[in-house]
């Protein structure tokens, strides 16, 4: 038995019929030297394969009464037909009608009486391609730990380093058992309580000395406006995925002096700009994203779960020009990075603590959000360096995509993986909210665009 984080523990306790926390990744598979990749094939390499991945063995459970964070339990050997999906694409199918089918997966919860993700096999693909769609719940992992699995179940250098998945699954826990737990567990974890609230006025009064000594400001929660976003999730989703040339975002990394991450974010920015102005609905001030970071050290790769913080930056949508949107963007960066220096780690640990967390937290949040009718932040906006080469069964997997999820009234998730020459950046929000989406795609390749031409003149 295993309990859950504080970050995993948000992602289950806050799920609903509309506000989903599964994610999405995508392997595209082409044709190896028999021909394309078949679902036999892969129905074989997932019994053998992913049975061995542990948190693909995990089932959750919740502590009765609320009384602490919930629990997994390794359920062994699972029914392999019970997680796989076959969908099929009439011939040449294309991208398009691939982004649809899996907006479609997106809009499903997950099962929560098995373990928590499906596999849905696509194909007639373009090419013979054939699409492995996953749904993967965000408390069994997060970014880093997705590339991690992507690495250990396809065939690549890594290779796979778990043993075979157990005989039998775990005792489940009664609940008297899981009560017992939950009054012991928050026993020693309100004993630790002292120490982080001293942690926690050490780490405000570092970033106060570093505010006085001209440090620069970070993102304040509500300062952005209302968008047709930024409303609670309906279950209808709508996903597009938007690949560019990964060179295209280094050339303009290169040429500035930036990073990766900075060319991104101002690319993003821009990019729902044109899309607001586009519907005449220029905001009144600069919109702002939650930036997910890992905290993953690398004796940390294999324990999956979220090991997440985020930063608050700037998107810089008040700003036309590209360069000086970048310059803000930067500073935004900056001033999360140094003040992330204070105790990078304290957002993780209060999360722990859910009851609290939650009630003087979110519902406080929540309620700020409604009063001053503003969200706290207008988006996430995620950066995460892909898996390396892949392939399967001498299948090579020609393209990785991600679709991050929405939560609360941040109803606009653009999330970019890196992998081999690409750049894809998975957009998804609610179909009533943005049935428009794929529209961003034209702006944000007219952003890196003018992006480019600002750069050369």
């Amino acid at each position: 038995m295993r309990q859950l984080s504080g970050v995993d523990s948000l992602h289950v306790l806050e799920e609903t019929a509309t506000q989903h926390m599964h994610t999405i990744k995508i392997a595209i598979v082409a044709p190896g030297p028999d021909g394309p990749l078949s679902f036999p094939t892969v129905r074989d390499w997932a019994g053998e394969t992913l049975a061995r991945i542990p948190p693909l063995r995990w089932r959750v459970h919740r502590i009765p009464f609320g009384l602490g964070r919930p629990v997994f339990v390794d359920a062994g050997p699972f029914d392999i037909d019970a997680h796989l999906r076959a969908e099929h694409l009439t011939a040449p199918g294309s991208d398009e009608q691939l982004d649809d089918l899996v907006a479609r997966v997106a809009s499903v919860q997950l099962d929560r009486s098995r373990p928590l993700w499906e596999l849905t096999v696509v194909d007639g693909l373009s090419d013979g391609r054939v699409a492995l769609v996953f749904k993967l719940h965000h408390s069994i992992m997060d970014g880093q730990a997705s590339v991690r699995f992507f690495e250990v179940a396809f065939d690549s250098a890594v290779g796979l380093p778990y043993g075979p998945a157990p005989a039998v699954g775990e005792p489940v826990p009664t609940r008297s058992e899981l009560v017992r737990f939950a009054v012991t567990s928050q026993l020693k974890l309100y004993a630790k309580l002292p120490h982080v609230a001293r942690r926690t006025v050490a780490s405000v009064r570092g970033n106060i000395a570093r505010k006085k000594a001209g440090a620069p400001p970070v993102v304040n929660p509500m300062s952005g406006p209302s968008t047709r976003f930024n409303r609670l999730p309906l279950a209808d989703r709508v996903y597009a995925d938007v690949t560019v040339p990964f060179d295209d975002i280094k050339a303009l990394k290169d040429a500035t002096g930036a990073t990766v991450n900075e060319v991104f974010v101002t690319v993003c920015g821009g990019a729902i700009r044109r899309y607001l102005l586009s519907h005449d609905e220029e905001p009144d001030r600069c919109l702002n994203c939650a930036h997910p970071v890992s905290l993953r050290r690398d004796d940390e790769k294999d324990n999956f779960g979220n090991r997440t913080s985020y930063w608050y930056v700037s998107l810089g949508t008040d700003v036309a020009d590209p360069l000086e949107r970048l310059a803000a963007v930067k500073a935004s960066l900056d001033a999360a990075r140094e003040w992330a220096k204070g105790d990078q780690e304290l957002f993780a640990v209060w999360q722990d603590y859910y009851l609290l967390f939650g009630v003087l937290t979110l519902k406080t949040l929540a309620l700020a959000e409604r009063v001053t009718g503003r969200p706290a932040f207008n988006a996430i906006v995620s950066n995460v360096r892909g898996p390396q080469r892949l392939s399967l069964a001498g299948h090579p997997v020609v393209a990785v995509r991600s679709m991050g999820p929405i939560t609360r009234v941040l109803g606009l998730n653009l999330t970019a993986w890196s992998y081999g020459d690409n750049f894809s950046i998975g957009l998804h929000s609610c179909r009533d909210f943005m049935p428009d989406l794929r529209s961003l795609e034209g702006h944000l390749k007219d952003e890196l665009e003018a992006f480019a031409k600002a750069v050369a003149g």
